[in-house]
């Protein structure tokens, strides 16, 4: 164990273990899906009837009905039966949840995707003696929920009594905060559905999907807390899930990306490298935000810890990738990452050296500012094209928005190229564009910082806004408009439409 205060912090984090809070939802009517190729993805919900045809009547042997809940639950379900005389025979049921007509069109069965299939929501039940209203064990993510009875004893008839989902969040409503004036209806849209996104993935920690992968994640949890710095305002969850990763690290010190479980101590999942070292922007942003500075200050040597580790990957002030690390960057095939990761870490250093300050610990730190501006200088010399403006990236001297804008935080350049450089990268033809939603939001962070207001709140609603536009109750993982099957997983059935990563409130409110 490298930090002997790890089990202090883990049981911090539990005692920091949120009361989720609990809704009642119901259905609001019957559906069937149906194909249309207008619709996104191929697939729309179409009214099928009131929901008086199917509650309080008897139905037949075997019968399947689709229910639309109106929006986005994460909660258990509970179902209520009624029997018309004693049961001769085991009662079955299966349920299928989804969160898009997409999803609930798909054949789960022909699922080929590269993440385990345990994540799409189908599931058998069979009960000897059913009591009379049914509780299911695990906990759902899903708008459209799908009832079915298969060939059922002739002996006795089934009614169904009730339907509802238990719905649960730790975030807490009446503390949402409202939008600035001059805001119209895209931009309430947009927020409200980003409110959404980030109360369902409020959990006992920030999961960065409700229904997959259902854990915290710390490239997540950064931009989470950004919105909820402005949104509810939950600091003590934030605390929790800091506590959570500085009690994770491994005998080197290092921050995973993701943690598992949090009793008695959390579970590291992997480790990504451009995740970990933006431990110390993450402290900031919580300090910046009102956060408590003993706090932040007792999880100092984590940061620091995070920049020590990343210097081991450099040689000549300039980023090496010896393949010992996940480098993530963003969901895009074939994009050439060195130069981002350059920019990353970049930037990682100068943000720490103002946490050291910020927090009286600057001597502790001195090379710091030095070392970052050296990483810039290099950065510079090696992969900016002056003819074209840009930087390039990789032995293909590929041109992509990832290196733009991880330079551009960087503070490779000075300020007015910068607004430049960001300037003509999204007007831009030839250039590698984010995968989804992460490195959209990390461009809207660059034009926030290079203070282009009006240029991030018009990203924001040409991209988030065409989300909104397609029907999203939520705003989803991946999202190409020209691919709308697009997924990094091998099959999009498993692509999450409820993600961590996509919450754009923030920037309404920088």
């Amino acid at each position: 164990m490298y930090f002997s205060e790890a089990p202090r912090w883990a049981a911090e984090a539990i005692r920091l273990r949120p009361e989720l809070r609990h809704r009642s939802l119901t259905p609001t009517g019957l559906i069937r899906i149906e194909a249309d190729p207008t619709a996104w993805q191929g697939w729309k919900a179409v009214p099928a009837g009131p929901l008086e045809e199917v509650f309080d009547v008897e139905l037949p042997r075997s019968w399947s009905y689709t229910f639309d809940f109106g929006e986005y639950c994460v909660g258990y379900i509970e179902i209520g039966f009624g029997f018309s005389r004693r049961i001769d025979a085991p009662f079955r049921f299966r349920i299928k949840l989804a969160e898009t007509p997409f999803e609930m069109a798909s054949d789960f069965d022909s699922y080929r995707g590269g993440l385990g299939r345990g994540w799409l929501q189908e599931e058998s039940f069979v009960f000897d003696a059913p009591p009379p209203v049914i509780r299911l064990p695990r906990r759902y993510a899903f708008r459209y929920l799908r009832l079915t009875v298969e060939s059922n004893s002739s002996y006795y008839a089934v009614s169904l009594k009730s339907l509802r989902c238990d719905a649960v969040s730790s975030a807490d409503p009446d503390r949402l905060t409202s939008l600035p004036t001059g805001c119209d209806e895209l931009d309430r849209s947009i927020d409200r559905i980003g409110s959404a996104t980030l109360a369902a993935c409020m959990q006992t920690c920030y999961e960065d999907g409700p229904k997959r992968d259902r854990r915290l994640w710390l490239g997540d949890l950064r931009l989470q807390a950004l919105a909820d710095y402005t949104r509810f305002r939950n600091f003590n969850l934030i605390r929790r899930c800091l506590l959570l990763f500085a009690a994770a690290t491994d005998e080197e010190g290092r921050v995973p990306a993701c943690v598992y479980s949090d009793e008695p101590m959390p579970a590291a999942g992997n480790f990504i490298f451009d995740y970990g070292v933006l431990f110390g922007d993450i402290l900031l942003d919580h300090l910046r935000a009102g956060g408590d500075i003993g706090f932040i200050r007792d999880l100092w040597p984590v940061a620091k810890r995070q920049c020590e580790l990343a210097l081991e990957d450099f040689e000549d002030d300039l980023f090496l990738d010896r393949h010992r690390h996940w480098l993530f960057i963003d969901w895009q095939d074939g994009l050439e990452k060195e130069c981002a990761i350059q920019g990353v870490v970049t930037y990682a250093f100068a943000r720490t050296g103002e946490l050291a300050a910020e927090l009286g610990c600057e001597a502790e730190v001195l090379e710091y500012p030095v070392i970052a501006a050296r990483m810039r200088a290099a950065a510079r010399e090696k992969w900016f094209d002056e003819r074209a403006g840009f930087f390039r990236s990789g032995a293909s001297r590929q041109l992509s928005w990832a290196s733009q804008i991880w330079m551009a935080l960087a503070g490779t350049l000075t300020e007015a190229e910068t607004i430049d450089l960001l300037r003509r990268t999204i007007a831009g033809t030839g250039l590698v564009k984010p995968g989804g939603p992460y490195l959209y939001n990390q461009m809207v962070l660059a034009l926030e910082r290079a203070g282009l207001h009006d240029d991030a709140r018009r990203l924001t609603r040409d991209y988030w806004g065409k989300m909104a536009e397609l029907g999203a109750d939520t705003f989803w993982e991946v999202f190409l408009p020209e691919e709308p099957l697009r997924t990094p997983y091998g099959d999009p059935m498993v692509n999450s439409h409820c993600h961590a990563w996509s919450t754009p409130v923030y920037h309404f409110r920088a």
